[in-house]
C-alpha cells in the first residue's frame, strides 16, 4: 500500500513536471517570437532615423543655405560700402 502511494506520488510529480516544461517551452517560444518582432522594429526605427540625419545633413548645407537665403527671402552679400564695423 505505501509502496503504491509512493508511486502514485511520484507519478503525479512526473506529470506536473511534464506540464511545466510544456509551459515554459511555450512560454519561451512565444517570447522568442515577441524578440523577433521588436528587433524588426528597431531595425526599421534605426534605417528611419539614419535616413532622417541625412536628410538633415543634407538641408543644412551651405550652398542649400545661402540658396534659399537669395531666392526666397532675397537675401544679398553686402556690398563693401554697406559694410559698418562697430568698435567696443
Amino acid at each position: 500500500m505505501r509502496l503504491q502511494r509512493l508511486a502514485a506520488g511520484l507519478w503525479v510529480l512526473t506529470l506536473v513536471s511534464a506540464l511545466a516544461v510544456i509551459d515554459a517551452s511555450h512560454r519561451f517560444r512565444q517570447l522568442t517570437s515577441e524578440l523577433a518582432q521588436q528587433e524588426q522594429i528597431e531595425n526599421s526605427l534605426q534605417l528611419a532615423w539614419g535616413q532622417y540625419l541625412l536628410e538633415q545633413s543634407s538641408l543644412a548645407t551651405l550652398t542649400i543655405i545661402e540658396k534659399r537665403a537669395t531666392q526666397e527671402l532675397g537675401m544679398r552679400v553686402p556690398a563693401i560700402h554697406e559694410v559698418v564695423m562697430v568698435q567696443p
